[in-house]
């Protein structure tokens, strides 16, 4: 049962935003690149005590209007593991290590294309996390 709900859940977020308006916030000059600066920029956005790192009762604030609060959870472990410390906040390593994942070709850039392409492995990794949370 909780794996229906999880995919439900999956369903009802990966519906309820479309990945190039995902790419859109974040693509701030709107040249259709997203770049270290605007990576750094939402980063910031989301640290709303400005202290350098994002909380998990910031991630959810910064994100309880666009997903559920187990898949908000999930994306939290998610990230927090990419930044390779899983000390319970997520630094600026792990949107570097986003900007690895999602730059194909490694020029440095992100290109609307590349977003597309590669989301689903984010995506797969935030899945694997809100799962464990759903099943614990």
């Amino acid at each position: 049962m909780k794996t229906f709900i999880f995919c439900l859940l999956l369903a009802a977020v990966c519906g309820e935003n479309s990945n190039s308006e995902d790419f859109s916030v974040v693509d701030l000059d709107g040249d259709g690149v997203l770049q270290l600066d605007e990576l750094l920029a939402d980063f910031n956005k989301n640290d709303i005590n400005g202290d350098g790192y994002i909380s998990l009762s910031e991630f959810i604030s910064s994100y309880a209007s666009l997903w559920q609060l187990e898949f908000n959870m999930g994306a939290f472990i998610y990230y927090d593991k990419l930044d390779g410390n899983e000390d319970g906040v997520i630094d600026q390593s792990a949107y570097l290590s986003v900007r690895k994942i999602m730059d194909s070709n490694g020029d440095g850039d992100i290109s609307s294309e590349e977003f597309e392409r590669n989301l689903l492995k984010i995506w797969n990794g935030v899945a694997k996390e809100t799962k464990s949370v759903l099943n614990p």
